[in-house]
């Protein structure tokens, strides 16, 4: 893989992604987006709760570990 981000002003791309690496992202956002921000504090920040449960195959998990490994290659350099 070789992830590449780029940035603008208004907008972010990520590219080199296989489908599996896809895959892992999409079950990782839509299960933080479902099961872990219910309610907005008064202070106006949305706070995890302890539920976020995510379930990969081994396949998945290393996609995942090569997805956030690059990501901090990208942001370190």
């Amino acid at each position: 893989m070789k992830l590449k981000i780029s940035k603008t002003n208004k907008t972010c791309t990520i590219s080199g992604l296989t489908p599996i690496e896809v895959d892992v992202m999409l079950a990782i956002v839509d299960t933080a987006n479902r099961r872990c921000f219910r309610e907005q504090e008064d202070s106006g920040e949305w706070y995890s709760n302890d539920d976020f449960i995510v379930l990969l195959t081994d396949e998945q998990r290393q996609a995942l570990a090569k997805i956030g490994e690059e990501i901090q290659q990208i942001y370190n350099s």
